[in-house]
C-alpha cells in the first residue's frame, strides 16, 4: 500500500512539473495595466541614501518615461560593476519604492538589462541574484497596489544571460 501510495504522489508530482513547464514564464501582456498620462509628480526621496541620490531622481522625472505597471520609472541605481539597486518612482506621487539589489550576472548579451519592464504592464523581471543570495536568474514579479511585489516565477541562467530565452 505504501508502495502504491508513493508512486500516485510521484505521478502527481511529475503532472505538476510537466504542467508548469509547458506554461513557461509567464509574460507581459498576461498583466495589462492602463499607463498614467498627467504630469510626473517632483520625486520625494524620504532617507538619507535616496536625498544622496536626489539628482538621478529628478532627472528621471524630467524624462518622464514611465516604464512599469502604468505609473512608475524604474530607476537602476549603480551599486557595483555587476550590481544595480533598482527602485520605483510613483510617477503619480513621487514616491520612491526601494527594492532589492541584482547582480552575479557573468555572461550577457549587448543588449543585456538587468531589469525588464513595460508601461503597460504590472509585470516586472529582474535579472541576476535577489540581494546577492540564491538562484542567479531571472525573477518574475507583480508590481501590485503601492508599489509592493508579488513572486511569479524563477527561471535559473546560472549567471549566463547570453543565451537566456527572451522576455516576452
Amino acid at each position: 500500500m505504501n508502495s502504491l501510495r508513493s508512486v500516485a504522489t510521484a505521478l502527481a508530482l511529475a503532472c505538476l512539473t510537466l504542467s508548469a513547464h509547458a506554461e513557461g514564464p509567464p509574460k507581459f501582456a498576461d498583466h495589462p495595466a492602463k499607463v498614467y498620462a498627467g504630469k510626473v509628480a517632483k520625486p520625494r526621496p524620504v532617507t538619507p541614501d535616496l536625498r544622496a541620490r536626489r539628482e538621478t531622481f529628478l532627472a528621471a522625472a524630467d524624462d518622464g518615461k514611465i516604464d512599469a505597471a502604468g505609473r512608475y520609472i524604474v530607476v537602476k541605481l549603480p551599486c557595483g560593476s555587476s550590481c544595480v539597486a533598482p527602485t520605483l518612482l510613483d510617477a503619480r506621487t513621487g514616491k520612491i519604492i526601494e527594492l532589492f539589489t541584482v547582480s552575479g550576472w557573468r555572461e550577457v548579451s549587448d543588449d543585456f538589462d538587468p531589469v525588464v519592464s513595460r508601461a503597460n504592464s504590472r509585470m516586472i523581471v529582474f535579472r541576476g541574484a535577489r540581494n546577492e543570495k540564491g538562484i542567479v536568474g531571472n525573477h518574475f514579479y507583480l508590481i501590485e497596489d503601492g508599489g509592493k511585489l508579488k513572486r511569479l516565477h524563477t527561471q535559473d541562467t546560472q549567471a549566463n544571460f547570453e543565451p537566456s530565452p527572451k522576455i516576452r
